[in-house]
């Protein structure tokens, strides 16, 4: 019996989530991937853990260490020309790639972070997919 109680994981146990981006139209910039637990806004600047690394051959891979259990959600944004932001055309569409986890998507902005949540109970993979409205 200990041995089963040994396996599941307990709140202070920490984990990973390895984050798999794809869809990324050029190895331009950098992808920026954020990790939030719904303590701030989602998916706004202040996220639990970001992580930023460059486009190699249509997707990038990266994990998360050290998490413990919980409820999360992932934004992702393909910064092109490294400016550090999602830049907007003049109506408002976004001008470079981005994507949530769930495949979540918002109603004239970005998704609720209850669409995006995914429960983080052992080491868990992640897979995003980012997509373009517009483009430079």
């Amino acid at each position: 019996m200990g041995l089963l109680l040994g396996m599941v994981p307990t709140k202070n146990e920490e984990l990973s989530i390895t984050v798999t981006v794809s869809g990324l139209r050029n190895e331009n910039g950098y992808v920026m991937v954020a990790l939030h637990n719904g303590e701030t806004e989602f998916p706004g600047d202040d996220a639990f853990k970001v992580q930023s690394v460059e486009v190699k051959d249509g997707s990038v891979e990266l994990v998360f260490e050290k998490i413990p259990a919980g409820e999360y959600a992932i934004a992702v944004m393909h910064d092109e020309n490294g400016n550090e932001e999602l830049d907007f055309n003049s109506y408002g569409m976004p001008l470079e790639g981005y994507g949530f986890s769930n495949e979540a998507q918002g109603e004239m902005g970005p998704p609720d972070f209850s669409d995006a949540a995914f429960e983080v109970s052992e080491d868990t993979e992640a897979f995003v997919e980012v997509m373009y409205l517009g483009g430079y």
